[in-house]
């Protein structure tokens, strides 16, 4: 896993010293070894993390043996041996074990054709001084980032916020309408990011900027559920593809081990994993002692089990200090706090390792979230008579108590937000991803006017295939939430201490499977999961696979009763509300504390913006 950054100008020759800052910025994603080249138009700069061939002539920018062409490459591209083979039958020479030349030498051989070729976590940008160009691309769930600015003949790209930042001619205005997204969603979706005039690659697209100016286009997307096929059939075909996913994420010249939560998606792919190892398994987790956010008797139960190396990391959250640290290297706003243990995760597991597996992208592609249980219950909901609904159902739901319990394990918020979405639903039936502040409420916190016409995420609903609502909301989450929030997540925590996160249920090929699988696969009744818990059965323990769906949590509602509670009103309240109404923001703080609600995430979105804010915008 590396960062990569460039800048091209077709009007005059850009400062190698700019792209050097740039590219020691980067340094924690790449501490091996980094360097940039200059061309008539276009310096490129890299830092490396060594996984495969950890030779210094595998490094980067790597350059064709003609001296026209050069690569910077961030990701991993797990299918490499099999197409240096086939380039190799077509005369192709290497100098190297590395994908990193295979790519190169894949993009000399088919142009942007390659794309189709590739399985693999990538962001790439190939300049090619005989055309003149510069060729970006990222893969097509959006593991790896890329952003980019574009301002007349100049182009400047990096893997990070803060490196785009170090040339001076990067945009800094702040986008009013990424504003109201990120307090709508969490975070900035792609293609818009905070600043009016800098953008995401988006996931599954690529672009060329040559002297014709930038042309961008996506080049995969996830396929429509197809009719019902054999069940057993459907089965067997996904551990075919699970294992094989398993195994090309094995390759490695370097330690590596997995995530383990104790959760069915990190369970599976553990067990997978011990099934095709010779050697050892290392299994890592933390746990949180005296919280009851702590899942180590979960993942120790699955260790004992599988018979893995595991270590468990008890640790403290210190939110206080992390987040100023976290800020610089989202350099975005971005509200999800599982952001914090998977810091913590991350920080401990580079003690041993530096590749590790996860179950990521289980719960959008399976069917594991309660939301698309609820979105069935909410069509039956809607046909009870409007007068009953407003007038009596859901005044009794607003008046329970508030909680700031994990909504997992109380019936009261679960209630509660299955009444907001059912009235957001009827109001915006494209708003299938979860809000945690409504397009009213952010208006009256910042007087800011939305244009819903603008909204990448409301785009991409609108285009989603699919002959049901919960169909839809599945393939909107791929897109939207795992590419924007948990992707982003654990790219930015994970390469903040140079660990490399492999994620075999995001296999392309497993992606396409699971999104043609027919909803009745996946959800039965109120099942979750299904055909996913049916290919664990025998590899995990079945109290795994009956438990609940758990989050990656911290339990910040009560501590911001208690003992951060200091803290959190001096950074909600002392800062400069350049863009937050102070009268709502006092409501929002004070109804949490007298436990007339639970604002919880609207705190912690306001409070990470505020450090955002005086971090990036001075």
């Amino acid at each position: 896993m590396c960062g990569i950054c460039g800048i091209v100008q077709f009007d005059s020759q850009p400062a190698s010293e700019v792209v050097e800052r740039m590219t020691e910025t980067l340094a924690h994603r790449g501490p091996d070894m980094g360097g940039t080249c200059s061309f008539p138009g276009c310096v490129l700069g890299h830092r490396r993390l060594s996984i495969v061939d950890l030779s210094e002539v595998a490094g980067q920018p790597m350059i064709s043996s003609d001296g026209g062409t050069a690569l910077v490459f961030n990701g991993e591209i797990y299918n490499f041996p099999e197409i240096r083979k086939r380039l190799e039958n077509r005369g192709r020479r290497f100098r190297t074990r590395s994908d990193t030349e295979v790519l190169l030498k894949l993009y000399l051989d088919k142009g942007e054709a390659m794309l189709s070729d590739l399985n693999g976590m990538f962001s790439f940008a190939v300049w090619d001084s005989r055309r003149g160009r510069l060729f970006m691309a990222r893969d097509r769930l959006g593991k790896k980032p890329l952003y980019y600015y574009r301002h007349g003949e100049r182009l400047g790209f990096s893997s990070e916020v803060f490196s785009l930042l170090q040339d001076p001619a990067a945009p800094r205005r702040i986008s009013e309408q990424a504003l109201f997204e990120y307090l709508l969603y969490d975070f900035v979706p792609a293609p818009h990011t905070i600043f009016r005039d800098a953008f995401k690659l988006p996931a599954a697209h690529a672009a060329i900027f040559d002297s014709e100016g930038l042309r961008i286009w996506q080049y995969w997307q996830p396929p429509a559920p197809e009719a019902a096929g054999d069940y057993r059939s459907s089965l067997s075909r996904l551990g075919e593809l699970l294992e094989d996913a398993v195994r090309v994420r094995l390759i490695s010249d370097v330690p590596l081990g997995a995530f383990l939560s104790g959760g069915i998606d990190s369970s599976l792919i553990t067990a997978i994993m011990k099934q095709g190892c010779t050697e050892d398994v290392r299994t890592f987790s933390i746990s949180f002692p005296g919280t009851t956010h702590d899942e180590s008797a979960w993942s120790g139960l699955v260790s004992r089990s599988l018979g893995t190396v595991h270590r468990e990391y008890p640790v403290e959250y210190g939110v206080e200090k992390l987040l100023p640290t976290m800020v610089r290297h989202f350099g975005e706003p971005f509200g999800d706090s599982s952001a914090i243990p998977t810091w913590h995760l991350s920080q401990q597991t580079r003690q041993d390792v530096t590749v590790a597996l996860s179950g990521d992208g289980g719960d959008e592609l399976f069917g594991g979230y309660d939301r698309y249980v609820a979105r069935r219950l909410q069509a039956a909901y809607d046909l009870v008579p409007r007068s009953l609904r407003e007038r009596l159902i859901e005044p009794l739901i607003e008046r329970l108590p508030a909680t700031t319990d994990y909504y997992g394990t109380s019936i009261t918020k679960k209630l509660k937000l299955f009444a907001e979405a059912s009235r957001r639903m009827r109001r915006e039936p494209l708003a299938l991803i979860p809000r945690t502040f409504s397009v009213d409420q952010v208006r009256s916190l910042t007087g800011i006017e939305y244009q819903p016409d603008l909204d990448p995420v409301l785009e991409i609903t609108r285009c989603c295939p699919g002959s049901d609502a919960v169909s839809r909301m599945q393939l909107a989450d791929l897109q939207t939430y795992l590419a924007e929030d948990i992707l982003t997540k654990v790219d930015r925590m994970s390469m903040a201490h140079a660990l490399e996160v492999r994620s075999p249920l995001l296999d392309y090929r497993v992606v396409e499977f699971a999104c043609a699988l027919p909803r009745s696969f996946k959800i039965r009744g109120a099942r979750t999961k299904r055909i996913l818990k049916d290919l664990a059965r025998g590899r995990v323990p079945d109290s795994v696979i009956r438990r609940s769906k758990y989050g990656f949590q911290v339990p910040l509602g009560a501590w911001f009763r208690g003992g951060l509670k200091t803290w959190a009103e001096e950074r909600l309240m002392e800062a400069e509300h350049r863009f937050f109404h102070r009268e709502f923001v006092e409501k929002l703080w004070s109804d949490h504390q007298q436990g007339r609600a639970d604002h919880v995430h609207r705190i912690w979105l306001l409070i990470f913006f505020n450090e955002w804010s005086a971090q990036f915008l001075g």
